[in-house]
């Protein structure tokens, strides 16, 4: 067995065997398949042999290039193909131990496979995508293909229904009539059609309408962990640019900006003003931040923005105030947002590209609030 240097370069025989072999403690959860991007996307999967062992005869079905992928086959409740591994594949009687990816990915690229100078050839390669087999169909732009193991017809696919809580929160709740609304929140357009949010909004949705035009969004890529989830929708708007070079700090001051309490304060955007209060979030969580600009129910998912109007985070939370009363504490505004960097992570893992925006550098008050008013959005989530 030979170790893999992800790059690598091998020649191969024009219809080679392929082996893998799953050696980690999570095998059972991950498929293996060869997808092509000739005419629109080709899928072929392996033969699985048990739970550890994945098998394809002669590589001879795929003509031209393709890529032999390593997915979790159902990511909905999270898992990494990272807990599959050491991962081996065995071409031509020889054997490639995959290291394991420095980041946690759903979706692995085990290998490409294609023909230079009339010579079959292989490239070892282990890189992937944070959010699944899903996010490389859509940055490999194949349509609707039929993923093995997972895609089965009449079945939609994970992240295009009820997003589930990590602690099964709602499991016990009647059943909605389909149609019902759920709820309401808020999202911060990053990209021309491209919206995020956070993932508890969404959360227990299967239709989603932005903004007054009510225009129908569909989930992109869910991360239940850090709370964030995109959405693809044909809307109007601006997005706003990423403050990711230059760190929040201490006493700085935002604004957030979103659409809390629709059925009672009006279906139009609230902008509201503090500052950033802490650098940590709840037990010093470092992908968030506080901050003081008050919010309320419905204001989940929009805009946290500079004194220029770039957006620097994602209103999550609130204290739970009423807990801490019951301790003798009283807590006014103590509110938590998430990173401008994680969106940046999640969007640029999901295969979302982002459009290289200019820092905002005018702070006049009348114009960053415009700004905000064509980017942040209202979302409907109906059942």
């Amino acid at each position: 067995m030979q170790p893999a240097q992800p790059g690598q370069r091998v020649p191969i025989s024009p219809k080679a065997d392929c082996r893998i072999t799953l050696r980690g403690s999570e095998g059972q959860r991950i498929a293996i398949a060869a997808i092509s991007q000739a005419g629109g996307g080709r899928v072929l999967a392996f033969e699985q042999i048990d739970p550890q062992h994945w098998f394809m005869d002669g590589m001879a079905e795929l003509e031209g290039d393709f890529e032999i992928v390593a997915y979790v086959m159902d990511d909905r409740h999270g898992g990494f193909t990272n807990h599959a591994y050491p991962i081996a594949v065995e071409v031509d009687g020889t054997t490639w131990q995959m290291p394991e990816p420095t980041e946690q990915l759903a979706a692995v690229i085990l290998a490409e496979v294609y023909t230079r100078n009339g010579e079959r050839r292989m490239k070892l390669s282990n890189e992937g995508f944070t959010f699944g087999i899903d996010a490389y169909v859509r940055a490999r732009n194949l349509g609707p293909v039929e993923v093995p193991f997972r895609n089965t017809p009449g079945v939609p696919l994970p992240g295009n229904g009820p997003v589930p809580h990590p602690d099964g929160r709602g499991s016990g709740r009647p059943a909605p009539v389909p149609g019902q609304l759920l709820g309401s929140g808020s999202g911060v357009l990053i990209a021309p059609d491209i919206i995020v949010t956070n993932a508890h909004v969404i959360e227990d949705g299967q239709r989603f309408e932005i903004g007054r035009a009510r225009d129908v969004a569909v989930p992109l890529a869910v991360d239940v962990q850090h709370d964030l989830a995109l959405l693809r929708c044909t809307t109007h708007g601006s997005p706003l640019p990423l403050r990711i070079g230059s760190p929040l700090f201490l006493g700085e001051d935002v604004m957030a900006a979103g659409f809390p309490l629709i059925d009672v304060l009006g279906a139009d955007l609230k902008v509201t003003t503090g500052n950033v209060s802490g650098l940590t979030g709840g037990g010093g969580d470092v992908s968030r931040f506080q901050f003081s600009a008050p919010i309320g129910s419905g204001s989940s998912g929009g805009a946290i923005i500079d004194e220029c109007g770039n957006l620097v985070g994602i209103t999550s939370a609130s204290l739970a105030h009423q807990n801490m009363r019951e301790r003798g504490s009283i807590s006014e505004n103590v509110n938590f947002g998430i990173r401008a960097a994680l969106v940046f992570e999640m969007a640029a893992a999901a295969g979302a590209d982002l459009p290289p925006l200019p820092i905002a550098t005018d702070n006049l008050r009348r114009n960053v609030v415009a700004r905000a008013r064509n980017a942040v959005v209202s979302i409907l989530v109906h059942a």
